[in-house]
């Protein structure tokens, strides 16, 4: 009997320097008969942060970078796919054009191989079985993310989404704007620009133009909503708290702070 994995990565990234394929750990689950037939089709690729994903007919072992997947014609990101897991498994099962974009949050790498290099070897059936026990977590995780939007602070979201990024990135500065960031948050830029001013007071970040450093990252999870890092025991609620609205004071048209985050 074939052994079932899993679609995601739980930890944090992947940490050799020179990455290849054989350091993807769902590689390294498939059969060794697969693993061959796969690495001899494979392309190693790295897309910039913004840029698209064009895989049909592809799956995308991502060694490191942050996928963000962006509903058809849609700037507000509702998933993530991390270093360690794969992108593509449910287009390879059923090719539907309607699917969320993949576009890389931050700088990508991931090799690329023919779904069908995959898929043929394991079976059809294997595929369905794959993707259907996903099928709960992914709800789960999306009523999550949901929830957090609802119920958390912008602070607490934003330092979330720091926290992912920058294991995603290995560690290296995030090479990310406003815009980016709101688009990820699903609010405006001043209340983007407002959280990131009170991040960088705390001394967990540093804020530049176009460009963030994380200073303390396990502060910056201690303030974090902690939604979807099973480190911490938030992970598990589908349903966050609820919180106080945000005070109107965070909304601020200051020229300085304006820039803090720019």
């Amino acid at each position: 009997m074939q052994t079932m994995i899993s679609l995601t990565n739980t930890g944090c990234v992947l940490h050799r320097p020179h990455l290849d394929m054989v350091d993807h750990p769902v590689f390294q689950a498939l059969p060794r008969s697969i693993q061959s037939i796969a690495q001899a089709h494979s392309r190693l690729m790295t897309i910039p942060a913004g840029e698209p994903l064009v895989e049909p007919g592809f799956l995308s072992f991502v060694l490191a970078g942050v996928l963000g997947l962006f509903p058809h014609g849609d700037r507000i990101c509702v998933a993530t796919v991390v270093a360690g897991s794969v992108h593509g498994w449910d287009h390879a099962l059923e090719p539907d054009p309607d699917r969320p974009t993949a576009k890389a949050l931050i700088d990508t790498t991931f090799c690329r191989v023919p779904a069908d290099c995959v898929v043929d070897g394991l079976g059809r059936d294997w595929l369905n079985r794959l993707v259907a026990r996903q099928s709960s977590r992914r709800v789960s995780g999306l009523a999550a993310e949901a929830a957090c939007n609802a119920s958390h602070l912008v602070q607490e979201r934003l330092a979330k989404w720091l926290v992912r990024l920058h294991c995603g990135a290995n560690g290296a500065p995030l090479r990310l704007t406003q815009a980016d960031f709101g688009a990820m948050l699903g609010v405006q830029r001043t209340s983007v620009n407002a959280a990131a001013g009170r991040l960088q007071s705390l001394g967990l970040v540093r804020f530049g133009r176009g460009k963030v450093q994380i200073l303390d990252l396990a502060g910056l999870r201690a303030v974090s909503c902690g939604c979807g890092d099973s480190r911490t025991p938030s992970a598990t609620m589908v349903v966050a708290p609820q919180r106080p609205a945000e005070p109107a004071s965070w909304v601020s048209n200051d020229a300085d702070q304006r820039d803090t985050a720019a």
